[in-house]
């Protein structure tokens, strides 16, 4: 008996990078889903209720609820194994999912911190305010997180310089993650892979200044040519 395709839904955001991982996701597996964006400020408290969740990306799976994208990506191995993009091999899987959490729980957030602290030095207000009681922000948190992300990024570009892949030979979830949480720290991708209006992508890249991250950009954007299928473009609006 062959069990029905789940019918999948994303909420999500355009410019995170967390929805670009599930978008990314969901896209390599060749799974079919709906697209809808989420709006900040405007559509939080809607989003809430609906979800019980206040961030995105939230995947909307028969009724199911599969809030951040961590587990997106663990129901997408579950559900639709193949093409994988966890290695079997155990000391190789494991290898990939510190990868992932260095970029998720580190570098991204770390970089939003630092990315939220130059808002409100710019006076992008209600957005910064906004942000900032939202994950948390302090002088003395950002300062702690600078120091943090300054030393992850720099490990990290030695190692995209040595090898084309992060894990073993392969494209995983890795090298998934990694290049769409490194849009905080050096830019969104140039106009080719990632459609974006250019004061919205003058926003993001809090070191994309730094000629020492060359290689990490090429890393990051060579990743996408080889792997992610096409340009990102926004949802459409309903209707």
């Amino acid at each position: 008996m062959v069990t029905p395709m789940a019918t999948l839904e994303l909420i999500e955001l355009h410019t995170s990078p967390w929805s670009e991982r599930a978008r990314w996701a969901l896209e390599w597996k060749r799974v079919p889903y709906a697209r809808r964006e989420y709006q900040p400020l405007a559509g939080e408290d809607e989003h809430r209720r609906a979800t019980g969740i206040s961030t995105v990306p939230v995947l909307l799976a028969d009724g199911d609820v599969i809030g951040d994208s961590d587990a997106t990506l663990d129901w997408l191995e579950a559900h639709h194994p193949s093409p994988a993009l966890l290695p079997a091999e155990p000391r190789l899987r494991a290898q990939v999912r510190a990868w992932e959490i260095a970029a998720t729980e580190t570098l991204a957030p770390s970089a939003r911190l630092v990315m939220i602290g130059r808002w409100k030095g710019q006076g992008l207000q209600p957005l910064a305010d906004h942000f900032a009681a939202k994950y948390g922000w302090s002088e003395a948190e950002e300062a702690r997180r600078g120091r943090l992300l300054r030393a992850l990024v720099a490990d990290l570009t030695r190692a995209v310089a040595a090898a084309p892949y992060l894990v073993g030979d392969a494209f995983t979830r890795a090298d998934l993650t990694v290049a769409s949480m490194a849009a905080t720290v050096i830019g969104i991708p140039p106009d080719d892979l990632y459609a974006l209006d250019d004061s919205m992508r003058a926003m993001f890249g809090i070191l994309n200044a730094d000629g020492a991250l060359a290689p990490l950009c090429k890393w990051r954007d060579d990743i996408y040519r080889r792997h992610r299928g096409g340009r990102v473009t926004p949802a459409r609006p309903p209707g």
